[in-house]
């Protein structure tokens, strides 16, 4: 898969040759509220070999004050601003890799927290997994204070994670997994070119590339959820045109990847056809419907479904955009795939604590 150019982050001023085993790359934009407790969590890791990245996307507040002062009292944080003329997390990202000096590479985003051990008993298991490009473990979400939801990012069921991602059912969040450094340089980084979805796209790439991996049912880190969305780096709203666009390249660019791995088979066409048909109605509930209807002639055109399944689309598009036609709209999806209409799972976003999960798998 063709990735955005990096050529920033040649220009990067590069860390002197000293190894570490884990860098921990933390994206920042106007977090000033958030980040000392960020920080403050990477700095109680029982684990000391660490070093922390926070790159920052040009705050207007006060984040990177915060972040220096940090620097100031512990040597293994940097602060460095961003470089390229680009904008948002993937670019951070990249650019933080581009600086890191560990073994092991964790994202955190800036409102995110670790749990004490986390570092500590990431490293072993990685260790031990010699065979392994990443590793990745659970998440719980919380708002406010930790354990105010209660539940997980998702859960490790029996079923194979790329189906489950295909199907806008992210299993792991961006801060579930360590990757070895080697392992995320192979795959080239974040896609700089996706406004939303960068990190389904890069766990959805090391999965077709058959990276090894293992799961632990272990929760060792926290995601803010539903605190504060206006103030994130991309300002994330999936009925955003811009981002709506950039979906479709991302979902293009997963059957050019899937095709050329040979991993297109029904079951993978299916599941991102869904995709395809979810941006579809995303973009018809925004009254566009010749943007839908393009969206699904993509998949169409694609071989992600048939020609019939298109024009069975066409029609229940234009009912939708009429408001009306349930009984007509039910006859004509009685013989889709279930797997256009099936996406996500009951357990995103709203996994419990105490799910049953498959303790080690490695893939």
């Amino acid at each position: 898969m063709a990735l955005a150019r990096r050529d920033h982050c040649a220009d990067l001023p590069q860390p002197p040759i000293q190894v570490t085993r884990v860098s921990v790359i933390i994206p920042c934009y106007n977090r000033e509220d958030l980040l000392g407790a960020t920080l403050d969590s990477v700095h109680a890791q029982t684990f000391g070999d660490w070093e922390a990245i926070v790159v920052d996307d040009h705050s207007q507040d006060n984040s990177v004050e915060v972040a220096r002062s940090y620097a100031q009292s512990d040597n293994r944080i940097r602060v460095v601003s961003r470089q390229s003329q680009l904008k948002g997390g993937s670019i951070c990202r990249n650019e933080g890799l581009a600086l890191a000096r560990g073994d092991y590479i964790i994202f955190l985003d800036s409102d995110d927290l670790l749990c004490e051990e986390c570092m500590q008993h990431r490293v072993a298991a990685m260790d031990r997994a010699s065979d392994c490009g990443f590793g990745v473990f659970q998440t719980e979400l919380f708002t406010q204070i930790i354990g105010d939801r209660s539940v997980l990012w998702n859960a490790f069921i029996d079923a194979n994670d790329l189906h489950r991602f295909l199907s806008l059912d992210s299993v792991w969040a961006t801060t579930g997994p360590i990757w070895r450094k080697t392992a995320l340089e192979g795959l080239g980084g974040f896609d700089e070119e996706a406004l939303s979805f960068q990190d389904w796209e890069l766990h959805i790439r090391a999965l077709i590339a058959g990276i090894k991996y293992f799961k632990k049912a272990v929760r060792d880190n926290f995601h803010r959820h539903a605190y504060s969305d206006h103030k994130t780096i991309t300002g994330v709203k999936d009925k955003q045109k811009e981002h709506l666009v950039s979906h479709q390249k991302l979902f293009t660019k997963i059957f050019h990847a899937l095709r050329e791995a040979r991993l297109l088979d029904e079951e993978t066409q299916t599941r991102l056809a869904g995709a395809f048909w979810w941006l579809a109605g995303m973009w018809e509930s925004q009254g566009n419907l010749r943007a839908a209807l393009s969206v699904w002639y993509n998949a169409a055109s694609l071989g992600l479904c048939s020609w019939q399944n298109y024009f069975e689309g066409w029609l229940v598009l234009a009912l939708y955009s009429r408001r009306r036609g349930a009984p007509i709209i039910h006859w004509l999806k009685r013989s889709w795939p279930r797997g256009f209409t099936s996406l996500g799972s009951p357990y995103h976003f709203n996994a419990p604590m105490a799910v049953k999960a498959n303790l080690d798998q490695n893939r």
